[in-house]
């Protein structure tokens, strides 16, 4: 899989679910290469670490000459959501982003995330830092972390050998 693959499957869940729970608010991207504007309320997301877990595996299904190389790595990514809530007269940017991470730990998410290749680890602790908005007023901007794991592939190029022949003498 690729990042797109699984960014396009967790926001898809997103906006799935938090319709279900009666919350129409955008999930962005965070960090996008072109400036889309701010909203007034969004949840927001991006990448904040990824490691490889246990050894690359390789596999080869031999046809003629190609060996049909591929290699598959287990990938641990931390993801970073925040909620931004510009209007707080119903709902705060902490209820905001404490139901997206109820969402996250849930078994619909979870099960409908690992139907394409997803896992979900369990979401951490919610932080609840304050900073002064382009108003110049304090606005809460409350985030978690949680881990997804998948697969990575490649599939390099490799030639197949079809016969070696050693030539071993003696020193």
């Amino acid at each position: 899989m690729t990042d797109n693959e699984v960014y396009i499957a967790i926001r898809h869940q997103w906006l799935a679910q938090m319709n279900n729970a009666g919350l129409s608010i955008p999930v962005v991207a965070g960090f996008q290469p072109t400036k889309q504007g701010r909203e007034d309320s969004f949840v927001m997301f991006f990448p904040i670490n990824e490691a490889g877990h246990g050894w690359q595996a390789r596999n080869y299904q031999v046809a003629g000459t190609d060996a049909n190389h591929k290699e598959t790595q287990l990938v641990e990514k931390t993801l970073q959501v925040q909620g931004l809530v510009s209007d707080a007269s119903e709902l705060t940017a902490t209820d905001l982003t404490a139901t997206v991470r109820m969402i996250v730990n849930s078994l619909p998410f979870i099960d409908a995330l690992k139907k394409q290749g997803v896992g979900v680890q369990r979401a951490s602790g919610i932080r609840t830092p304050y900073f002064i908005n382009d108003q110049g007023d304090y606005e809460q901007n409350p985030s978690f972390d949680f881990n997804v794991t998948f697969h990575r592939e490649m599939f390099p190029n490799t030639t197949a050998v079809k016969a070696l022949y050693p030539d071993i003498h003696r020193i």
